[in-house]
């Protein structure tokens, strides 16, 4: 359970990593990070992506596609891979994204490019890193919501969506035996609770069949100002995806924003994150992954380097017959105290 003093991180099972700034960081240094996640409790580091379309590329791929690249920070798959051997984390490998975030949905043609992009980055990945057993499987960076795939064109369907890049993904990693993660998101001023399991239904229905979905929380995302989501409310959109998932046998995570409404770059504080966590664990999820860890503390992921574990004696209860508090173990987070110790 959390304590009033900071946020329980235990209660978090990962994070991801979208590379911006660990792409620079060095094998000793990732390894350092990797181990205090671990001693956080989290398990699994989701590496967002394996390539950004002209921008980035986080392991040394051969593909044609992606050696106009602009940033080749082409170890990061390898030297996180090494980092979650030694501190005993799972790592979740990001696969190619094309820079579009679907704000207008591909046509069928975009999508079975996509697709095959992504098979052929997949199949690459399995290549290097197909020994690995720290490896739990692939993620899908595309982030799916259902009001993309509502009729906007009349080829913008779930059903196109699925038969031209969701599907192909699955079985081209189910071929290798790898397993897939998917986060899609949600914004409630647009769509219910109801029309939320709906959608999902539809993409299980036709034939999408990740091993998880972890729906984005929505906590902490905006446009210009008006909330995607309500804390009071995110447990009925939550529950209503973890009831798609449970009926066609999907493992349901909340993958839960850690950053301020205000400010992308920020921590949440304590209070919010706490809220967060309890009400993805009352709706079902198995696992809360956070979003992300550019910002866990002051200065974004260099900052994960300068965590000091300390130790601090709480006053003793003036009532002798009560007996002293143990001493709580905390880390620095942002200037919160995220303790340990569960109470």
């Amino acid at each position: 359970m959390f304590t009033n003093k900071g946020v329980c991180a235990a209660e978090l099972n990962g994070v991801f990593d979208a590379g911006w700034t660990t792409a620079y960081q060095s094998q000793d240094s990732l390894t350092r990070m990797h181990q205090r996640l671990q001693s956080l409790g989290m398990e699994y580091i989701v590496l967002q992506y394996a390539a950004v379309e002209a921008t980035h590329l986080y392991y040394p791929s051969q593909l044609d596609f992606l050696q106009n690249t602009q940033y080749k920070n082409n170890q990061l798959f390898p030297k996180s891979i090494e980092a979650a051997k030694i501190a005993g984390t799972k790592i979740w490998l990001g696969l190619y994204y094309d820079g579009d975030g679907w704000f207008t949905p591909p046509t069928i043609t975009q999508l079975d490019t996509l697709s095959a992009r992504n098979v052929r980055v997949l199949n690459e990945l399995y290549d290097f890193y197909g020994r690995e057993k720290v490896i739990e499987g692939v993620y899908i960076p595309q982030e799916i919501a259902r009001y993309y795939w509502d009729g906007l064109r009349e080829d913008a369907t779930t059903e196109s969506l699925v038969l031209h890049f969701l599907k192909p993904l699955v079985d081209a990693a189910k071929a290798v035996g790898w397993k897939v993660l998917a986060a899609p998101f949600y914004n409630q001023n647009l769509e219910s609770p109801e029309k939320l399991q709906s959608f999902f239904e539809s993409l299980f229905a036709v034939g999408f069949k990740p091993d998880v979905i972890a729906v984005q929380d929505g906590i902490g995302a905006n446009d210009t100002g008006k909330i995607h989501a309500d804390i009071a409310t995110v447990e009925n959109y939550e529950r209503a995806v973890a009831q798609a998932c449970a009926k066609y046998g999907i493992e349901f995570w909340v993958d839960a924003e850690l950053f301020r409404t205000d400010d992308s770059k920020a921590l949440a504080d304590s209070a919010r994150i706490s809220a967060q966590l309890d009400t993805a664990r009352a709706s079902g999820a198995v696992n809360v992954i956070g979003y992300d860890l550019a910002v866990l503390g002051n200065a974004g992921l260099d900052s994960l380097e300068k965590w000091k574990s300390q130790t601090v004696g709480l006053k003793k209860s003036r009532n002798p017959n009560k007996n002293p508090q143990k001493l709580l173990k905390f880390y620095k987070l942002n200037g919160a105290r995220v303790y340990l110790d569960r109470r």
